[in-house]
């Protein structure tokens, strides 16, 4: 019995025992807007190749999100090479390319710009592979005769694009790029119940001199064709399905027939077309760790260097950092020197997922002092100074920053760790205002004002500050 609709769509699994797969994961160009993630995925047998590409217009996330789905399966034979997000600062911003259309950068000789390293960098890929799919979201649903203003030849979507019914290489090697294409549209039909989202084949003849898609002739297909003598084809879901989820949904149908095509099988991971939950960066301030969520605040010394670190959430890749006002729209890697109030923007693609304060402390600070963190807020004590610590108050000790020695350890004098051996280095411990501290090792021992020093490995004091014990409420 077929399903019912398009929601319905079947996805063949082939069904295999557990596999053993092999990834790597290779990033380009990072700290920039324009990086690049590579993942190739190696099969427990040698078998053909596989070129996924999606993302190369920012504004058709059907095609990023399903080539991102395929970087965690397993393979039996064969190679994947998947490029999910070709255009990050489009993706990002949700266009089809700020800097101009990167599927329209693929010219004989390199090109000037931007994103002429990603473009070059996918030349070098397409030296690998054996067939090549680019994934695109198109307006409407192609037909091959004039159906209504939405149904007809000019429209892309819901089709498999060739540039040439066949296509001779300069060494003679013929591609029969349409038998190829028919074979798989046949097989992709077959599990869509509703023939209006059917696909349809799609020949722009793009290198006869009457055509009407001369543009093509700038596209990656077109260059993969020429230059390596691969078939080619171009995949396009309509922007105009019912759901986002069916969009990725005939991808996944389609790379699976060239996947089967190929002789390749596979298991695919779980579904991931939820929105993203939750979403943590960890960002070094003036060489400190922090972990932040959405909403939290991190002080950050005037003019101190904040790097964003990494990225993670409930989904395994897609997250970029964005410090508002500094660097570009994509900081992660960058080293900034914040000098003023500013806002980090964690995004999943063009979805912004988290907003985090970075609130600039403008007192003046003598080299060296301390980062301490003080329910759960950051703060910053000078060298000398004194933090008030009541029954009610918790806090943790970070950093020793701003003097020339390095620094083996810092301890808060008087206070001891329970249930753990501790060297004397009270870094990253919660300390409340309820522990137990030792009388003698405060100041003229009256139990109130207690020492907490920064050391050298040799033991030489560095800095220090005081924490004044207070028997009162928060």
């Amino acid at each position: 019995m077929r399903p019912s609709g398009l929601i319905g769509i079947a996805i063949v699994l082939f069904s295999l025992p557990a596999v053993a797969e092999t990834t790597r994961h290779h990033t380009y160009f990072a700290g920039t807007d324009y990086m690049l993630d590579v993942y190739r995925i190696q099969g427990d047998q040698p078998g053909r190749t596989l070129l996924i590409i999606g993302g190369i217009q920012g504004d058709e996330p059907g095609g990023y999100l399903a080539a991102d789905r395929y970087v965690d399966v397993g393979l039996r034979r064969g190679q994947l090479i998947i490029v999910p997000r070709a255009n990050l600062k489009a993706i990002i911003l949700g266009q089809r390319g700020p800097d101009g259309d990167m599927n329209r950068q693929f010219h004989d000789q390199p090109q000037t710009g931007p994103m002429l390293p990603v473009v070059s960098k996918i030349k070098d890929l397409m030296a690998e592979a054996d067939v090549l799919l680019n994934l695109h979201e198109g307006w409407g649903y192609h037909r091959p005769t004039y159906v209504d203003a939405q149904r007809n030849p000019g429209r892309y979507g819901q089709s498999l694009i060739v540039d040439a019914e066949a296509y001779t290489c300069a060494d003679g090697t013929r591609l029969a790029l349409g038998r190829i294409g028919r074979q798989i549209l046949q097989q992709v039909n077959d599990q869509i119940a509703e023939p209006a989202y059917h696909l349809h084949y799609f020949d722009t003849r793009t290198e006869q001199p009457d055509t009407l898609h001369s543009a093509m002739r700038k596209t990656a297909t077109y260059y993969a064709l020429r230059k390596h003598c691969i078939p080619a084809f171009g995949v396009e879901a309509s922007k105009n399905l019912p759901d986002p989820g069916a969009k990725i949904r005939i991808h996944q149908l389609v790379i699976n027939a060239f996947m089967q095509h190929l002789g390749m099988s596979l298991q695919l991971p779980t579904d991931l077309t939820a929105v993203p939950e939750w979403v943590m960066a960890r960002v070094a301030v003036a060489g400190v760790e922090h972990w932040v969520r959405d909403g939290d605040q991190l002080l950050v010394p005037s003019g101190a260097p904040v790097v964003v670190q990494h990225v993670q959430g409930n989904r395994r890749r897609g997250y970029t950092a964005d410090i508002l006002q500094y660097g570009g729209l994509q900081d992660q890697g960058r080293r900034i020197l914040v000098r003023r109030n500013a806002e980090l923007v964690l995004r999943h693609d063009r979805r912004v997922v988290g907003r985090i304060q970075l609130r600039v402390s403008r007192a003046e600070l003598r080299p060296p002092y301390f980062i301490v963190e003080k329910n759960g807020q950051p703060v910053i004590v000078s060298h000398n100074q004194t933090l008030q610590l009541t029954r009610t108050d918790q806090i943790t000790i970070r950093a020793c920053l701003g003097q020339q020695e390095t620094v083996g350890k810092i301890n808060f004098k008087g206070w001891v760790p329970s249930g753990v051996y501790n060297r004397g280095d009270d870094r990253d411990y919660k300390i409340t205002g309820r522990d137990r501290l030792q009388a003698s090792y405060s100041v003229q021992g009256r139990g109130q004002l207690y020492p907490v020093v920064a050391q050298t490995a040799q033991g030489q004091i560095v800095a220090k500050f005081y924490v004044r014990r207070s028997r009162s409420g928060g």
